[in-house]
């Protein structure tokens, strides 16, 4: 509607200043197709650099996520993150937004996108969004500079990954090399010296509970608890001994 404007305005200043001979009329008509023309570029101009007629609108979305890994191999859960530009001051999170799925999705490379990790408590891990676009205040404002297809126009993305602390946040190259120590743990050598080490920790640790508390010696329900709480303890020791070696 206001490119329509301009060119009524241009069209009648012409005709005006042209055809018109009287001139009573002649200034009159011209006076005022200069008022329609000028207010239309000072409209343009002004929805173009400060966007006027519009407003910033901000949505948010939280979604849980899934880990990188796809499958979970080995109780590994992890968001990676790849860096971006000649910079490398930038990067993408790489994350999968169902369970199990085969190739990871990835946040925004943009200017506007802003990615924040932060951890949480529970075992669940969420992404929540925050977009900021451009909106037409009314529908008025929308007929006047709707051909500008400003509306919805991006202007600020915030994307904040809320991680369990058991899980990890590690570049491409270091979950290559995290890939590797834990395919060297696959082996049977090291399986079977693994067994062992598991064995005497739980052992060690179950003659430390029993010292102070002699009643479990006799009490097979809790040792078996204790067991597989001893032994999910030591392989979170191997795997946090595992990324250190990479970071």
């Amino acid at each position: 509607m206001i490119l329509a404007t301009l060119v009524i305005g241009a069209i009648a200043l012409f005709i005006c200043f042209v055809y018109i001979n009287n001139r009573t009329w002649q200034i009159i008509g011209t006076l005022l197709s200069i008022i329609v023309l000028c207010g239309s570029l000072f409209m343009i101009t002004a929805n173009d650099h400060s966007h006027f007629g519009m407003h910033k609108v901000t949505t948010t979305t939280t979604k849980q996520i899934y880990s990188a890994s796809g499958s979970n191999a080995n109780g590994v859960n992890m968001v990676l993150y790849q860096n971006v530009g000649t910079k490398g001051t930038e990067n993408v999170q790489i994350y999968a937004t169902k369970a199990n799925q085969k190739k990871p999705g990835h946040t925004q490379a943009d200017e506007f996108t802003t990615n924040t990790i932060k951890k949480a408590s529970g075992n669940t891990a969420t992404l929540k969004t925050s977009e900021t676009r451009w909106e037409y205040k009314s529908h008025t404002a929308k007929v006047w500079f709707g051909i500008a297809k400003e509306n919805h126009k991006l202007t600020k993305r915030t994307n904040t990954f809320y991680l369990p602390s058991s899980w990890l946040h590690l570049s491409t190259s270091q979950a290559k090399k995290l890939q590797g120590q834990m395919a060297k743990m696959q082996t049977p050598q090291a399986k079977a010296q693994m067994k062992q080490q598991a064995e005497a920790y739980v052992k060690a640790k179950m003659q430390a509970d029993i010292a102070k508390d002699p009643k479990l010696a006799t009490d097979q329900a809790t040792q078996a608890k204790l067991t597989k709480q001893y032994t999910a303890e030591f392989q979170s020791q191997l795997i946090k001994k595992a990324v250190a070696s990479v970071k």
